[in-house]
């Protein structure tokens, strides 16, 4: 009787501890798969070659590094702060960038512009806000092919203007604010056309990719027509890098009716999968929580099963031992 109720006991105590250590792992496989996934790469190594250059401080705050190489003639203009002095780095905050496809800017009140832009000689000119000139000379290069329209200035209302600009990678248009100089509040072109809603008034390129693209625009609320203009045809001889679309006929932007409203997609819950992988959990991995959950019942359910079986077996012992006590 002895033995039985020592293997009784030992029963129990062995579904006890299949019990918690279950549950435990099934916990413990997602959170220790999460925090593999969350383990930083290592950061390849930086290279600044692309964007080295003869640096020259412009005033302001402001460093043009001046380069001309196989990208062409390019000016980076970057924040460093008017403490600057020749020597320091200038690999810092860029404010913006001119080409051979956008030579004009401006920047806390300066007027940039690279002039020349076409020529083995280009040429940087910064006018400041007293209308003093400096011109900052780029090193000598190879001449191209001046493909670019612009800048064509176009007055909004509301205190804003754009200047429209057409090169051999489309249009392009570059949205001042008044005050600060004529501080630049955004820049359209053919991959990112139009301003977003939060931006507050309507600015896009409409049909950007084609041979007539048209800008148009609307600063005011109410009733304002929204404005149009077309931008300028390509010089003769030249060809843009892209293939044309068909044009879209421009017509002016409409309020949908409830009925032509699309209606809301519900999230789709029938038919839908989860697939667990099987074997060993890859590092990184994370189980689904549905997954997670079936992991934690079946070991729940099985070990409580041993647990009732080992209580059963106790039970069924104690009552053969009082058998045999009242018989003897």
């Amino acid at each position: 009787m002895r033995t039985a109720l020592r293997s009784c006991v030992a029963t129990v105590a062995l579904a006890g501890a299949m019990l918690v250590p279950a549950a435990g792992a099934a916990f413990a496989a997602p959170a220790a798969a999460g925090q593999s996934a969350s383990a930083p790469a290592p950061a390849p190594a930086s290279d600044n070659s692309r964007y080295e250059g003869e640096p020259v401080y412009i005033g302001e705050g402001l460093v043009a590094v001046l380069r001309n190489r196989a990208e062409g003639p390019e000016a980076w203009i970057r924040e460093v702060g008017p403490q600057w002095k020749p020597g320091d780095t200038y690999m810092v905050r860029v404010v913006t960038k001119l080409d051979r496809t956008l030579p004009h800017d401006r920047a806390k009140g300066l007027d940039l512009e690279l002039t020349k832009a076409a020529s083995a000689r280009p040429v940087l000119v910064v006018t400041a806000a007293d209308g003093s000139a400096t011109s900052y000379p780029l090193p000598a290069g190879e001449a191209g092919t001046d493909c670019r329209v612009g800048p064509v200035g176009q007055e909004m209302g509301a205190g804003m203007k754009a200047e429209l600009y057409l090169s051999e990678l489309g249009p392009k248009v570059l949205l001042f604010e008044a005050g600060d100089g004529g501080r630049g509040f955004a820049q359209l072109d053919r991959t990112h056309p139009s301003l977003p809603e939060s931006a507050g008034i309507i600015a896009r390129i409409v049909n950007p990719s084609s041979a007539r693209p048209v800008f148009e625009w609307k600063t005011q609320g109410g009733n304002d027509t929204v404005g149009r203009v077309a931008f300028p045809a390509f010089p003769k001889g030249c060809r843009p890098s892209y293939a044309f679309t068909d044009d879209k006929p421009v017509t002016k932007p409409t309020t949908p009716s409830p009925a032509s409203t699309p209606a809301p997609v519900k999230p789709q819950t029938a038919g839908q999968t989860s697939i667990v992988p099987k074997g060993p959990v890859a590092a990184g991995a994370e189980l689904p929580a549905k997954a997670a959950a079936d992991t934690v019942d079946t070991a729940t359910m099985t070990a409580g099963a041993a647990l009732i079986a080992a209580f059963g077996a106790l039970a069924a012992s104690v009552v053969l031992r009082r058998r045999h006590a009242t018989r003897d």
